[in-house]
């Protein structure tokens, strides 16, 4: 086991490094404007209403999308449920494959969004999405209907987890320090919930070694990793063993089986297992402080040992991996709203302080994986296959 380091110990060395960093890059950043400042005074010529030409605002270039259509998804800390119903409708996730859930109660919903939340909730259950209420992200075993799933979940999503304080039922935290703090041990306890119940599988393609660029003009396309051919052979068996649990006949293709009985009770289609593809986290943050200060690549990497509130969870907490980061669009999601924790419309400030920002904050979604002896293991054959296939030798120290 490591050294023990406090949370707060942490987080003001974490501060000292990231002014140090924001002075580098501000240095860095007038260097760039000054280099740049001969091209700024052409000006673009003007159109017919006065206004200049060129772009007026940044355009999202090509949103990524990070869910597949087979994938088995929880969503949790859901606000007014739009990102789901966004999900269903525009990104054709089937319906029985999503499990929505929220911290409040079906009533404590409603009354904070009163202008939304009832309908979508209502269109989200006629078009067979399972919605909860009362799900806490930081226990999720404690739901059945989350821990039912055979096989656990391919992807967990938390857009924007704010924590609730306590003593305000979330009116907000003033105290940065504080702030930090407590919305640092919310993910971490949603770090440990979730362990359990995701999915065991194929790593993420972003973590097998890539396939050299082969000279082609198509140099605008993004390297396809390629996991080897001793990769895919494992992917195969894992995929074979899967399958072995359940005969094609019982295999669950998003329509229910006739049955020979008079039993008309719908099947759950969480009993089936998902895809054999290890499970991943999504977690999206506003790209700002004070969201960057909670530091959530290292909390997912490097957690402390000891968190003060975690205690009596008991075990250790895990450790992940992280997969990639990416700009999160909102536009991608057409209806997608996002909505404070306290409910609310509030005030353009008040956006800001909590959440996406409006429509001008720029958002940043993390993906993880679990840190398993099982996903090391199949990275580290994929990556000795490859080095065999290139006519490479891996080397090994040889024990004595």
């Amino acid at each position: 086991m490591g050294k023990k380091v406090s949370l707060l110990k942490a987080l003001k060395n974490h501060q000292a490094r990231s002014a140090a960093s924001e002075r580098v890059h501000q240095a860095q950043r007038e260097a760039a404007v000054k280099r740049k400042a001969p091209a700024s005074k052409q000006r673009a010529p003007r159109q017919e209403d006065g206004n200049w030409k060129g772009k007026e605002k940044e355009q999202p270039k090509r949103p990524t999308i990070p869910f597949e259509e087979d994938d088995r998804i929880l969503l949790v800390g859901e606000g007014n449920f739009s990102f789901t119903l966004s999900l269903v409708k525009t990104h054709k996730i089937p319906s029985y494959n999503i499990l929505a859930t929220t911290l409040d109660s079906e009533a404590d919903c409603y009354a904070k969004y009163p202008n939304d939340a009832s309908q979508i909730v209502s269109d989200l259950r006629s078009l067979g999405v399972r919605v909860v209420f009362g799900v806490d992200a930081t226990r999720l075993e404690k739901s059945k209907e989350v821990t039912q799933a055979k096989g656990g979940w391919n992807k967990v999503v938390f857009n924007f987890p704010h924590a609730v304080d306590d003593a305000t039922l979330g009116a907000g935290i003033t105290d940065q320090d504080r702030n930090i703090l407590t919305n640092q041990r919310l993910l971490l306890g949603f770090l440990r919930s979730v362990a359990p119940i995701l999915s065991k599988g194929v790593p993420p393609k972003e973590l097998l070694p890539k396939k050299p660029r082969a000279d082609s003009d198509d140099e605008g396309e993004d390297t396809i990793p390629s996991s080897s051919v001793a990769a895919k052979a494992d992917a195969d068996v894992l995929m074979e063993s899967d399958e072995e649990e359940f005969s094609d006949e019982d295999e669950f293709t998003g329509v229910p089986h006739a049955s020979d009985s008079d039993d008309d009770a719908p099947i759950n289609p969480f009993q089936f297992p998902p895809p054999a593809r290890q499970g991943i986290i999504l977690v999206t943050l506003r790209d700002s402080i004070p969201y960057t200060l909670w530091d959530l690549p290292r909390l997912a990497k490097r957690p402390p040992h000891a968190v003060k509130g975690l205690e009596r969870q008991g075990g250790e907490q895990p450790e992940y991996t992280l997969v990639r980061s990416y700009r999160f669009w909102p536009e991608a999601y057409p209806g997608y709203e996002h909505r404070r924790t306290r409910g609310g419309a509030g005030t353009a400030a008040e956006e800001r302080e909590e959440g996406m920002g409006g429509t001008g904050g720029v958002c940043k979604t993390w993906e993880f994986v679990l840190r398993t002896d099982d996903a090391r293991t199949m990275r580290e054959k994929a990556s000795v296959t490859a080095a065999k296939g290139k006519g490479g030798k891996r080397k090994t120290k040889s024990k004595k």
